[in-house]
């Protein structure tokens, strides 16, 4: 990976727009850039770098919402299954074509949004809760590690759980931080990590955090039903865009 000035400063706006957002709804930082990133870098490449940066954006969500920290127990299925998913994701990632990816990518997040679009669903009883979570977590973490967002598969899960507010950032950004840190270990292993990679990690540091603590201060103030639709379109136009590339891409077009 080879970054210019403007695209790097590309980077840097978009990284602090979906830290800003995380900051302000509690998720969004890694499903909203990775698509931004999708397109100014490529597929694959927008994946290896966000394995960098969201092991810090969602670590720091945990921090805020430490006071759920006890709830963890409840999640243990699901992120055992994620941990199983991450290890399977991670070497897909090196092998697939970056067509293949940005039509996923794509795909995966018009599915987010259609999907999102209700507020009500009906929750889950205990029983399913308990079948469900080792699947979901394979699912999430499958695509985490493959096409760099889980959010779509970890968020329906959680709302149809019942989970609101703090303690579905809690338990989402759980999620996130867990198979992060195992995704960038295995992609480590692999040696997918540049001096590029790390460079522009760096300079994305502390443009998303200073802007994920904006977003921390606005949370309470923010009209955030009114901005989750807002990013929704933002995602829905992205992602056409991504379905385009890679379609035109593999037909030769």
């Amino acid at each position: 990976m080879t970054l210019d000035p403007v695209v790097l400063v590309a980077l840097v706006v978009a990284a602090s727009l979906a830290a800003l957002v995380n900051g302000i709804i509690g998720f969004g930082f890694a499903l909203l850039a990775v698509i931004v990133f999708a397109i100014l870098l490529g597929p694959k490449e927008a994946v290896i770098l966000m394995s960098l940066l969201t092991p810090l954006m969602a670590g720091l969500q945990l921090v805020r919402y430490r006071r759920y920290l006890p709830t963890w127990r409840r999640f243990k299925p699901l992120m055992a299954g994620a941990i199983v998913g991450s290890i399977v994701g991670a070497p897909l990632l090196v092998v697939l074509p970056g067509p293949a990816i940005s039509i996923a990518l794509g795909a995966f997040t018009i599915y987010y949004v259609i999907t999102s679009w209700r507020d009500d669903r009906a929750p889950i009883a205990s029983a399913t809760e308990r079948r469900l979570a080792p699947v979901t977590g394979f699912v999430g973490g499958v695509t985490n590690s493959t096409i760099g967002a889980s959010g779509p598969v970890f968020g329906a899960y959680l709302v149809a759980l019942g989970l609101r507010g703090s303690e579905f950032a809690f338990a989402i950004s759980l999620s996130f931080f867990t198979m992060s840190i195992l995704r960038a270990s295995i992609l480590g292993a692999l040696q997918q990590y540049t001096v590029a990679f790390a460079t522009a990690a760096l300079v994305l540091f502390l443009p998303s955090v200073s802007m994920q603590r904006v977003g921390f201060i606005l949370h309470d103030r923010a009209p955030t039903h009114l901005l989750h639709r807002l990013v929704l379109v933002v995602l829905l136009v992205a992602s056409a865009n991504l379905l385009w590339r890679g379609a035109s891409a593999m037909l030769g077009l």
